[in-house]
């Protein structure tokens, strides 16, 4: 069994950064802000986390895991009742409507984060959450159609574009979150389905 308190540092310590990121690039917070902000200590900061920047990362990554876990129990039960590719499209879809929701709910967040030069925490944890679920799309493509691909060359080419997407979605005038599926849907590489 967990600890409550620790649940409770955890908890508070996800709507610190939260909060404060929403208001401002993670590379201008410090410590002593989320520390101040989520009423704990240095120390216990430090026991939960290497910086403001990989504690924003750590409170966002869950909600992306779930949405990749989502994605790939629809893919499993469709293809093992022998889905066809419209099917696994609207799937794929579906997903990537997900991931979109997820940064629009956080949009101040991933619009301060994303071009910050100063820290690429948010950056690299995004391209790290799609170089893995583009891996496990690679990695289920039919392999007689399936072009020869360097798989992590290719899962990190899709994944880059994921967030160069997002990222270029957020700087520009406000468009709709379907504009923006649809986008990325149509950018795919002809081999990816």
């Amino acid at each position: 069994m967990v600890d409550a308190r620790i649940v409770h540092t955890t908890a508070a310590l996800r709507e610190a950064i939260l909060r404060l990121a929403a208001d401002r690039p993670v590379s201008s917070i410090t410590v002593a802000d989320v520390t101040r902000a989520a009423g704990i200590n240095r120390a216990t900061f430090y026991s939960h986390a290497v910086s403001p920047g990989s504690l924003l990362a750590d409170a966002l990554t869950p909600e992306l895991d779930r949405i990749r876990a989502d994605d790939v129990e629809a893919r499993r039960t469709a293809s093992a009742r022998g889905a066809d590719e419209d099917e696994l499209a609207t799937i794929t879809r579906r997903g990537i409507d997900a991931v979109v929701e997820h940064v629009v709910a956080h949009r101040d967040i991933y619009a301060r984060g994303l071009p910050d030069t100063e820290d690429a925490s948010l950056h690299r944890m995004l391209v790290q959450h799609f170089t893995v679920s583009s891996a496990q799309h690679i990695r289920e493509l039919d392999p007689v159609s399936r072009p020869p691909l360097l798989d992590d060359v290719a899962a990190g080419f899709v994944a880059q574009g994921f967030v160069g997407a997002i990222e270029a979605w957020l700087a520009g005038p406000r468009r709709s979150r379907k504009s923006l599926v649809e986008t990325i849907t149509l950018s795919f590489p002809a081999w990816w389905h």
